[in-house]
């Protein structure tokens, strides 16, 4: 718990570094970069919590390393946190990021469960009637899922709404059955 109330404090330190220095996406674009990468690289990881270096060692081989791949807070942030458990800090690191980036950038996540693949117009359409209603931008994925039979079930961040056919049949049942 102690971690994860850490980990926010980072990041909320360094949305606002961020917003200051207006590198808010191109900090976000390192994360997304940095984060798959630490997961996937046994070698990184392993010299990154390696006693053998020095900070000044892997400051050094960050820096070189990732120039101008990586933006320098996050090439400081990997080097601050070298120690910990890169992994584990870097996929909380980047969720709490991106809350901060989608509350700034007034965003929402919707995840759209249709019974039928949405043609692009249909999906432009959906995201600008979703987009009126919330009040938000939106960043529309959709989910084709033949059991839903007709209408669709919809997750905006953390609120889940369902109007399938589906589950109106199985209220109705349920109803019925009483």
């Amino acid at each position: 718990m102690k971690h994860k109330k850490r980990t926010k404090h980072i990041a909320s330190v360094v949305m606002k570094i961020s917003k200051k220095q207006n590198v808010v996406k191109d900090v976000q674009e390192s994360i997304s970069l940095i984060t798959p990468l630490l997961k996937k690289n046994a070698q990184l990881r392993g010299f990154l919590q390696s006693k053998r270096f020095s900070v000044n060692q892997k400051s050094e081989l960050i820096h070189a390393a990732f120039k101008d791949l990586v933006h320098p807070i996050i090439q400081e942030l990997i080097i601050m946190n070298a120690d910990d458990n890169p992994i584990m800090f870097f996929r909380n690191f980047s969720f709490y990021f991106n809350s901060l980036v989608k509350d700034e950038l007034n965003i929402a996540t919707v995840t759209a469960h249709t019974a039928d693949e949405l043609s692009n117009e249909e999906k432009d359409n959906f995201r600008t009637q979703i987009e009126t209603i919330i009040g938000k931008n939106t960043e529309l994925s959709t989910v084709v899922d033949a059991s839903l039979v007709g209408g669709l079930k919809l997750r905006i961040d953390n609120i889940f709404l369902d109007a399938s056919i589906k589950t109106k049949m199985e209220n109705l049942r349920k109803y019925l059955l009483q």
